[in-house]
């Protein structure tokens, strides 16, 4: 892998341009492409185009590839599935695989209580079902979400997110809250976290009890603000908001569809700072980007009506996948090479901003990470990374990595000395302008 990543060819050029404008001329402008290639293969960190080019990808599918593409175990999982059952609807019978995977789950999920699950096909239904679940069981119809960030394009998920306003067009009113997202290092009430006393959850607290009191079913957050970058939340912060939704009389509906699993260096993101949901909700990182959606919620929190809920999700092909993909995770255990590699990550980028001056920011935890800018065109430095054959990810003004958990580290360095390197370059050019 010595001559990765490597660009031969312009990556629009040639069949993959001609099959760009044929992409052009059917598909939906809502669509938008991260990354302007034509995908052939993915193994591993490494993202091969039509055209040759291979590409260190440090966004893991932009989440969607915690191993990784095409790990083996996960493939031969698919495999044998679909050798012996490639679909059947989960509403019409029981499936052993189906019972496996929420047998994997029940033991790791820091759910309050006894686990009940639903399986749906995406990250975004799995959060959709948890709001309207809340507001079942509760009786209730407000829901409290904070500005900055995203759950999803379906439904309660999309009226819930905040981050993209072409997005929100498209959600019907539907009782949604919004409360600005809380930063414990760069706190907008001028505090600091050791003394603050948590004063923003109280400012919460004041903002229900004053426009739906009594009304408030539930609290859907990321617990890393993933919307705009990564939030730093003190462990005072998680646990003022735990005991406001206790106060309220609120389910706490947590979004882990990007941070689990063992994305952060733990199972679930909650899970640094020991604490426990009403509900979480998974996407297809489960299934190592297949299509998948888990609702995991305390036993009477889901004791939904026969009936009430049942639809085709949780395809067996994906189960599979899931299954496999936790296994890999503990068997070669991924969550404490993560822990290890991330600090490490962290570690650099944090030398880099010493060096870069004023205004830039490193933070994150396990395996992702980021760097904020301190300005120019963002936008102008994701370009350049993508031309010398790095794959980022772009959060409003910050770029995410996020390598998979299990990336050789002499590629990782390689990735990373380049990485180092175009943002030099970028801090210098953006400086003197």
């Amino acid at each position: 892998m010595r001559d990765i990543p490597r660009i031969s060819k312009p990556p629009t050029s040639g069949k993959a341009g001609e099959l760009i404008s044929r992409d052009v001329d059917l598909m939906s402008r809502s669509y938008r492409r991260a990354f302007p290639l034509v995908v052939k293969r993915v193994e591993g960190p490494v993202v091969e185009d039509v055209n040759g080019n291979r590409y260190i990808d440090l966004t893991s599918g932009l989440g969607l590839l915690p191993l990784g593409g095409n790990h083996p175990d996960v493939v031969k999982a698919i495999r044998d599935q679909l050798s012996e059952l490639s679909l059947y609807n989960p509403a019409a019978a029981h499936h052993e695989r189906i019972v496996e995977l929420a047998e994997e789950l029940s033991r790791i999920a820091p759910i309050r209580g006894d686990v009940r699950f639903v399986f749906c096909d995406s990250g975004g239904e799995a959060v959709d079902l948890a709001i309207r679940a809340a507001r079942w069981h509760s009786g209730r119809r407000a829901i409290l979400s904070f500005i900055g960030e995203y759950h999803g394009s379906v439904g309660e998920a999309l009226a819930a997110s905040t981050d993209l306003k072409p997005r929100r067009l498209l959600a019907e009113v539907s009782d949604i809250l919004y409360f600005p997202a809380s930063d414990c290092e760069n706190c907008p009430l001028g505090l600091r976290p050791e003394k603050c006393g948590a004063r923003c959850v109280e400012e919460m607290r004041g903002l229900v009890e004053a426009v739906a009191p009594g009304d408030l079913a539930g609290i859907v957050f990321n617990p890393l603000g993933l919307g705009r970058g990564i939030l730093a939340r003190s462990e005072r912060y998680v646990a003022g908001l735990l005991g406001a939704a206790r106060d309220l009389r609120a389910l706490v509906v947590a979004d882990e569809v990007l941070t689990a699993p063992a994305r952060t260096g733990r199972w679930f993101a909650l899970d640094r700072w020991n604490a426990k949901a009403d509900l979480i909700c998974l996407g297809a990182a489960l299934a190592s980007g297949l299509p998948i959606g888990v609702i995991a919620a305390r036993e009477d929190v889901l004791d939904l009506e026969p009936g009430m809920h049942e639809q085709s999700g949780g395809n067996v092909l994906s189960i599979a996948s899931a299954i496999a993909t936790l296994r890999v995770i503990r068997d070669e255990g991924l969550i404490e090479r993560g822990e290890r590699i991330g600090r490490r990550i962290l570690r650099r980028l944090r030398d880099l901003v010493d060096e870069l001056g004023a205004g830039w920011r490193a933070r994150g935890v396990g395996m992702l990470l980021c760097l904020e800018a301190a300005g120019g065109d963002i936008g102008t430095l994701v370009s350049e990374l993508f031309r010398v054959g790095l794959l980022v990810w772009r959060m409003g003004s910050a770029i995410l990595l996020a390598p998979p958990l299990n990336i050789e580290e002499d590629l990782l360095d390689r990735g990373l000395e380049l990485f180092e390197e175009k943002v030099r370059e970028f801090n210098r050019l953006s400086r003197a302008s």
